[in-house]
């Protein structure tokens, strides 16, 4: 399934091509939105409220204009998969797609999407867009110019147990400054002879991107040299002091049995075992996603005294350099089809579903932190899952997309997860076979002329 959303998109790349856009509209007729039914939302009917309200508050503001709501099931790559069809000819193409902000860059590459700039630029028609951090108005700019606007992004930052590092003899509120604080913190809570996982970071192959963008990823950009692809060489880094020391950092946490056990770690349930054993008081601190907290408000995982019983932190950079915290990036953009009849009635669509009552709706109902940092900021939000939340939006700003739109991305999440899955299971893995891991994986796939090491 994953192979072949490239060859929807490079078989009918371009045949939408009509030269520039005409950006006029009389603000009348029909404009569709498609989106996923059932991956974004935490539920269905929840889903269908939101959607239903954008609709309503749509065709309030543009009478003589009306909203077709077309979903679709399954995951996302169902969604951009089957939106891909419908792009193959103009007259079945939606005006605007809700889609992963991953596949932004593919959509663009063939030649799809209308660029916003014009629309984002003028503070009147985009009121949101100043007080979107920089990396967020960047996260779906491609080769300079803007071709989506994001909805709501998924970052990770550190959870812990309150009464578990209490127990252990650490002061909570609890505020690492460095990796050393994780290992001190995770080293006490098994020290003081407690049941419990004493640190869960992500390791292995089981969980693919969802496990590396939850887990190494956040460790390489808090490294020394946190850069996973070159940009300037057009070269995968798979040795650098930063990899480096992310190797020996899961070397101290699986050698010192400070770890989840590899049953875990390879799950095929990895992502949200954390979520599982938090709730379940058997886990102390974890590297973890923004989402765990909106996971405990449901019937399936709820943990109802969760804001009693944990709290979240921004995970800490290496040895507490700036920026102080790191975190990877990825979320749900808009964008407008370069063949819409209707621009202008399009960006309505999108500035209603910026607006700051829908970007607080989406996030709480979705398990995203709001792109906007006033929504991040507001009661709406920060009161919704307290007090994860505000870290998840405090580490918004520090927060860095994985370079998933590269070709060989695949490549570098299979090497890095097959190397921490070997430091799991024999800790006694040395930081150079570790690299080596890495470094053969991706070479292999993408070439030795495509690797590089950074000093």
């Amino acid at each position: 399934m994953l192979a072949l959303l490239p060859a929807l998109l490079m078989g009918c790349g371009g045949s939408n091509n009509t030269g520039a856009t005409n950006l006029s509209d009389d603000m009348t007729g029909t404009i569709t939105v498609a989106y996923s039914t059932t991956y974004v939302f935490d539920s269905d009917d929840t889903s269908v409220i939101w959607w239903n309200k954008v609709k309503s508050e749509f065709e309030a503001a543009y009478p003589k204009a009306k909203l077709n709501l077309q979903g679709f099931n399954g995951t996302d790559v169902d969604l951009v998969n089957k939106v891909a069809l419908e792009y193959k000819n103009p007259s079945t193409t939606p005006d605007v797609f809700m889609l992963p902000s991953g596949y932004v860059g593919q959509w663009v590459g063939s030649d799809y999407l209308l660029p916003l700039d014009s629309f984002v630029t003028d503070s009147s028609k985009a009121p949101f867009w100043a007080s979107f951090p920089k990396v967020i108005q960047d996260e779906s700019r491609i080769n300079g110019k803007v071709y989506a606007v994001n909805t709501g992004e998924n970052n990770t930052a550190i959870y812990y147990n309150t009464s578990m590092l209490t127990k252990a003899g650490i002061s909570v509120p609890w505020t690492p400054k460095s990796w050393d604080d994780l290992l001190a913190a995770a080293r006490a809570v098994k020290a003081s002879g407690q049941s419990v996982i004493p640190f869960w970071t992500a390791a292995g192959t089981s969980a693919g991107a969802g496990g590396v963008l939850q887990g190494s990823a956040n460790l390489v950009y808090g490294s020394s040299t946190p850069t996973i692809f070159d940009y300037n060489t057009k070269k995968w880094v798979v040795d650098s002091p930063g990899l480096r020391e992310v190797f020996d950092f899961y070397k101290k946490v699986y050698g010192e049995k400070l770890g989840a056990s590899t049953s875990d770690l390879f799950s095929p349930k990895a992502v949200g075992r954390p979520v599982v054993l938090l709730k379940d008081h058997q886990l102390a601190i974890a590297v973890g996603s923004n989402w765990f907290a909106d996971a405990w408000t449901e019937d399936n995982r709820h943990w109802a005294n969760a804001a009693q019983e944990a709290s979240a932190v921004p995970l800490p950079t290496s040895h507490g350099q700036a920026p102080g915290s790191a975190s990877t990036l990825g979320g749900w953009a808009v964008s407008i089809s370069k063949v819409t009849k209707h621009p202008q009635l399009s960006w309505g669509l999108m500035k209603i579903m910026e607006s700051d009552d829908n970007q607080t709706y989406i996030a709480n109902r979705a398990g995203f932190v709001p792109p906007s940092q006033t929504v991040a900021k507001s009661p709406g939000f920060l009161n919704f899952a307290p007090p994860f939340n505000k870290a998840f939006g405090d580490a918004l700003p520090n927060s860095k997309l994985v370079p998933s739109e590269q070709e060989g991305y695949p490549a570098w999440v299979q090497g890095i997860g097959q190397a921490t899955g070997q430091i799991a299971t024999d800790p006694n893995t040395s930081v150079d076979a570790a690299i080596k891991i890495l470094h053969d994986a991706v070479a292999n796939q993408v070439g030795q002329d495509k690797v590089e090491t950074l000093k």
